[in-house]
């Protein structure tokens, strides 16, 4: 036995939160964008399958982690380092 159309309450109220209207208020647009700007200034051609990894996605998925907001941390970390060490994927070598 199920409930009679009376018992429902349908209201008009959405099931679900909705999207905003401007995406680019949002905080995950807002991320993505910051990583294609890191792409887009050729300082990061060397991360840039990891960069555009998490950019893809956040843009599909409309949501950031706190794994991808550490990568992209490291990333940016690792480009500024002076000392004359850079990361390699065996280990840190000296240039």
């Amino acid at each position: 036995m199920g409930k009679r159309p009376e018992d429902l309450p349908l209201d008009d109220q959405p099931l679900r939160r909705t999207e905003p209207v401007d995406v680019r208020d949002t905080e995950w647009y807002q991320f993505a964008q910051a990583i294609h700007e890191l792409l887009g200034s050729g300082e990061f051609d060397w991360a840039s399958d990891t960069l555009g990894g998490i950019a893809a996605s956040v843009e599909q998925y409309h949501t950031v982690t706190p794994g991808q907001r550490r990568a992209v941390e490291n990333v940016q970390a690792a480009r500024g380092r002076s000392d004359g060490w850079r990361r390699r994927y065996e280990g840190w070598r000296r240039r």
